[in-house]
């Protein structure tokens, strides 16, 4: 084995496997990253240690000394969780979190995004747009299949309210502090620090990021809205929000990532695990009406006024 630590027990987390060596706790993620990538990452991690916050994973080094190994037959990155994150406000502390990262002072390269919502988004629906055609011209079509047909046009609709969006608050809104590019989550929910802060979730972006996806993920469940209005103004009594952090929320909760998402997954499986994620499918396609109403209303929970769009 690449690894020092003994295996007491072993299990699979979602893609993740959680080590037990005695009193220790391991948590090894596959990756297909380069180790000057996860090596950036262990610099992040380090950081955020030093500015105090020690429920951060630390990485575990092989026998060798690289950032990459191999455990179960996968390359992985190890992280240890040293201290396991209180119960808390979930709201308090990603701003704390966001406040350090935004005064990481070196520079990011393979985990940034910021200021590149408009391309990726662009690039993601170009990508779909292809198979959607492929999907229209197919002469053998399930019920799913001809739901995915009709829908897209909607969603492209809706993918371009998003990236003009950000391009009017880009050029609309002068940013502030609070505007400055941050560590955040590739897409934060509830659950993303059951298992410890692990770094191998985080991109170089905009905090907006983190706060509109855990909003999306409590629209999706159906949570209340006192719940994501607690949220937003437990997040402001630590860092206030600017005009152009509220746009930046809207535009990408405009951007429908949970529709990519269940298309994605399901036309990338197969058999039984494709059944699995058809429900996922169905449910957001019975589910729009919903969704747009949410648009529709977050205004009513802005401490500031944003631009509303005149179809929703």
């Amino acid at each position: 084995m690449d690894y020092y630590f003994r295996i007491d027990h072993m299990e699979t987390k979602n893609d993740r496997f959680l080590v037990r060596s005695g009193n220790d706790i391991y948590i090894a993620v596959p990756t297909n990253e380069k180790e000057s990538d996860i090596q950036q990452l262990y610099y992040m991690a380090m950081y955020m240690r030093t500015q105090g916050d020690d429920t951060i994973a630390t990485l575990l080094p092989t026998k060798t000394g690289r950032f990459v190994g191999v455990l179960q037959g996968k390359q992985v990155s190890v992280w240890k969780i040293e201290n396991r994150m209180q119960t808390g406000d979930i709201a308090h502390q990603l701003a704390l979190f966001h406040q350090r990262g935004r005064t990481y002072p070196y520079a990011v390269s393979s985990r940034s995004r910021f200021g590149q919502w408009g391309e990726l988004w662009g690039q993601r629906i170009d990508q779909l747009e292809q198979f959607w055609q492929l999907q229209v011209r197919s002469y053998e079509k399930s019920k799913i299949d001809e739901q995915f047909i009709e829908t897209f046009p909607y969603y492209i609709g809706l993918v371009e309210n998003a990236i003009q969006y950000v391009m009017d608050t880009q050029l609309d809104e002068v940013p502030l502090r609070s505007d400055l590019p941050t560590i955040c989550h590739e897409q934060f929910a509830p659950e993303t620090w059951a298992m410890g802060k692990i770094p191998t979730d985080w991109v170089f972006d905009h905090a907006s990021r983190d706060v509109s996806e855990w909003i999306r993920k409590q629209w999706l469940m159906k949570q209340s809205d006192e719940t994501i209005v607690l949220f937003l103004r437990t997040y402001e009594q630590v860092q206030p929000l600017s005009q152009f952090f509220w746009r930046m929320i809207y535009a990408r909760l405009l951007f429908p990532l949970h529709y990519f998402q269940a298309i994605e997954k399901y036309y990338g499986a197969e058999g039984d695990i494709r059944q699995g994620y058809e429900q996922q499918l169905r449910k957001v396609f019975e589910e729009i009406d919903i969704y747009e109403q949410k648009l529709r209303h977050f205004h009513d929970m802005t401490t500031v006024s944003i631009p509303r769009l005149d179809w929703l």
